[in-house]
């Protein structure tokens, strides 16, 4: 049997380029820097939420997320309100602006992945899909 730490180095010696590829051509096509985008997804799937709950998410310094909210926010994308919860940690929100970036960017993902994949077998993109989710909850519970 094959050393199962061998074999996930293995899926995330491919998932780096492949990743890092994908990242240089969101901000190549779309100028957004993956911060921002990783925000973006973030507030999407979370709803507004505080600066340091974002890093806590990303497992990033709250200067790196403030700096990405900085810069979302002076593209329209993401505001700040009152926190009901904290006087000084605001809540960071999507505008309707950052909801039709990140559908832009991510019809145009989907555009480019579609023909990427299109000879793929559904089952395995659900195999896929499966083993990274279980990775990713088991590294978030045990961070490396």
């Amino acid at each position: 049997m094959t050393d199962p730490g061998a074999r996930l180095a293995e899926v995330f010696d491919v998932l780096g380029p492949l990743y890092r590829r994908g990242v240089r051509a969101v901000e190549r096509e779309g100028g957004m820097p993956v911060g921002v985008r990783a925000v973006l997804d973030a507030l999407a799937g979370c709803g507004a939420t505080t600066v340091p709950a974002l890093g806590r998410t990303f497992a990033l310094s709250r200067q790196f997320v403030q700096r990405s909210v900085d810069d979302a926010t002076g593209r329209g994308w993401v505001r700040t309100r009152e926190n009901p919860a904290h006087r000084r940690s605001v809540l960071v929100e999507l505008t309707a602006s950052g909801e039709q970036v990140l559908a832009d960017v991510r019809d145009g993902e989907r555009r480019e992945l579609a023909a990427a994949g299109a000879d793929l077998d559904p089952a395995d993109l659900d195999a896929c899909l499966r083993v990274l989710r279980t990775l990713s909850a088991r590294l978030l519970d045990h961070p490396l």
